[in-house]
């Protein structure tokens, strides 16, 4: 199983590396490993959608409602979903951008700094998520989760609007 995991996510990459390794090797420029992509920006939109839709289903669906089965299926819903998508924006977006960025310090810095953020946030949703995938709350349950479900949206909602309007600008063919 382990293998298939991956081999499933090498794929032809290893060409690709021994080729960055050789050139690195060399003292020459490294070469790209990851490819631009054209429809990457508009998947990792839709995944902001879809993230978004589950997010406030957690509210609606499961928590108003006090249906905590509901509420717990639909966080670990929104949890896979999110890893996902970081998966796919941490190997396919921040390793181009870091790629293509090489000459550029400045601008490099500011991805570097993104990506920092983005995973600082990451632990904070994923252990959100952990702690109120439970089938029954405490009183003090409820009272917390009202108060993290509001600072995990507002920073979610925060990041979504910078990485729209901001980052993904960035992603050019090179």
């Amino acid at each position: 199983m382990f293998s298939f995991i991956s081999d499933l996510f090498r794929g032809d990459d290893r060409v690709d590396e021994e080729k960055y390794t050789r050139s690195t090797h060399a003292g020459a420029k490294p070469t790209r490993t990851i490819s631009y992509d054209p429809t990457l920006i508009q998947a990792l939109e839709k995944d902001h959608q879809t993230l978004v839709e589950i997010f406030q289903r957690i509210w609606s669906e499961g928590f108003e409602q006090q249906n905590f089965r509901q509420l717990a299926h639909l966080l670990t819903l929104f949890k896979s979903g999110f890893q996902a998508h970081l998966i796919k924006e941490n190997v396919r977006f921040y390793v181009y951008l870091e790629q293509a960025l090489a000459e550029d310090v400045h601008t490099l810095q500011i991805v570097k700094d993104f990506r920092t953020d983005m995973n600082e946030i990451a632990t904070a949703v994923v252990q959100f998520c952990k702690r109120y995938t439970h089938e029954a709350f405490t009183p003090e349950m409820v009272r917390d989760f009202r108060r993290d479900y509001q600072k995990i949206g507002e920073a979610l909602t925060r990041r979504v609007t910078l990485e729209e309007d901001e980052l993904y600008t960035l992603y050019q063919p090179s």
